[in-house]
């Protein structure tokens, strides 16, 4: 409900909605511990490298959720989907390979996740790197991989892009404080841009255009949990305590000299003679008793902790963590949900960039560009089982098979078809290159007339020309 209220008499009116009650001093609008708390600018950790830095090298926490996703979005691959011909997919895929080009786009990626921001620079050998890219233009053999940079091992052009399209306003260039490019100027067409957190348009700005920490969100759960974990590490050395009271101790420390060392000397004997067999000699006056700690409820609070951070980063316990799943559930519904946002940040921030790499990757090799139609997908990261497998592998060769009788597609194109599948299916593995150039020639053999034989054949039957 709302309602209008006075502080005082002349004082500023204003409008209070939501719940209340005055009585009970319930609601945000009401004298309350609640009603103290809110948000504020805070000591954000994007802009503290040498915090983020301490972060990802000492908190295992921190580098697995940087680590994780960066991996995830890389380790599956891609299938090419194109009319060309086998062996140059995996001349594509292979070169992708030798270039390092997967790596380099892992370490961007985490680089972003952790600072912000990052670049993966695309070096072309003999180039320019402070001219706009021209991927027709790039000599065979001239591509030379990535380098990536940091958000803070470049500034930002002030200039902005003016041209209509995804990347209008953003700065135009780099400028490299790092050691191997320091000095030179990157134009953002040889920029492949990274970010972490996305951050809204003016929050962006004060960040030089980058985005935020992967950390920033998380940061006061990771602190809960390193602290709790500390404190329950400490609890152990309590946890079992042994008391002695001393007659007339305050007397003994007060007169110090000799009756303090004797009692130094007894309590030095005492640790010498006890163990799970000795014995504690004590005088007639003094008291002995122990006290044991109980741990009951500190795990939860760990859990509790963990899973708030599993919250924050979007990445499962059992991914995040290596934390088995408890109960009834599997973790499986947990994984799948992952890798369904893995598989949109994959469309989101790499099908583009993969898609230029593979066009300046066919002119670095074979000095061509790609065909029309060239396509592909991110494999999926879900493991099939080998039951699974099994099954797709039945399907996959049973469909091949159909549509290789019903004379929809040649023996070739059946093999490669089989090949391709085993990436799924792990079968059909051992199809070769030769296998499908044999089938390729037997296809482009004429079929015979029915009822005549091969001429090689014809005088070698038994009574043939008969």
């Amino acid at each position: 409900m709302g309602r209008r209220r006075d502080h005082k008499p002349g004082g500023k009116k204003f409008t209070a909605d939501g719940f209340d009650n005055f009585t009970g001093r319930l609601g945000m609008g009401q004298d309350n511990l609640l009603a103290a708390s809110g948000y504020s600018p805070g000591r954000y950790a994007t802009r503290s490298r040498i915090e983020l830095d301490d972060m990802y090298r000492s908190s295992w926490v921190v580098g697995r959720m940087i680590d994780v996703v960066a991996e995830d979005m890389i380790s599956g691959g891609v299938e090419i989907r194109s009319q060309m011909d086998p062996g140059d997919k995996e001349e594509l895929l292979r070169q992708m390979r030798r270039t390092g080009v997967q790596a380099r786009l892992t370490d961007a990626i985490k680089w972003a996740g952790l600072y912000g921001g990052a670049i993966a620079v695309i070096l072309i050998d003999g180039e320019d790197l402070s001219t706009p890219l021209d991927v027709s233009a790039v000599a065979k053999g001239a591509f030379r991989g990535l380098y990536v940079l940091d958000r803070h091992q470049v500034t930002p052009l002030d200039e902005g892009i003016t041209e209509l399209g995804p990347m209008l306003g953003y700065p135009v260039g780099y400028r490299v404080h790092a050691e191997a490019l320091r000095g030179q100027t990157i134009h953002h067409s040889r920029a492949i841009r990274f970010v972490g957190v996305e951050l809204p348009d003016e929050a962006r700005r004060s960040e030089q255009y980058w985005g935020g920490s992967m950390v920033d969100r998380a940061y006061d759960r990771i602190l809960a949990l390193d602290s709790a974990t500390h404190g329950a590490a400490n609890m152990l050395y309590r946890s079992f305590l042994r008391v002695i009271g001393v007659d007339r101790l305050r007397e003994i420390l007060a007169t110090g000299g000799k009756a303090e060392a004797a009692l130094l000397k007894m309590f030095t004997m005492v640790r010498q003679m006890q163990s799970n067999e000795g014995i504690t000699l004590l005088d007639k006056n003094d008291t002995f008793t122990t006290h044991g700690w109980t741990f009951a409820g500190i795990y939860d609070a760990l859990q509790a902790f963990s899973e708030q951070i599993s919250g924050a980063t979007g990445i499962p316990l059992v991914r995040l963590l290596g934390q088995s799943s408890k109960g009834f559930s599997t973790g499986e519904s947990d994984l799948r949900t992952y890798y369904d946002t893995i598989s949109t940040k994959q469309e989101d921030d790499l099908h583009a960039p993969m898609e230029a790499l593979f066009a300046i990757l066919s002119q670095s090799i074979w000095g061509r560009s790609l065909p029309d139609g060239f396509d592909f997908v991110f494999r999926s990261l879900y493991r099939p089982t080998e039951t699974e497998r099994s099954q797709i592998a039945t399907a996959d060769a049973q469909a091949v098979s159909a549509l290789y009788a019903g004379g929809v597609i040649t023996r070739a194109h059946a093999l490669a078809e089989l090949r391709d599948s085993s990436r799924a299916s792990g079968r059909f593995e051992g199809i070769t290159d030769k296998d499908i150039e044999e089938a390729k020639k037997e296809d482009s053999v004429p079929p015979l007339p029915e009822g005549r034989l091969p001429e090689e054949l014809a005088g070698g039957w038994p009574g043939a020309g008969q």
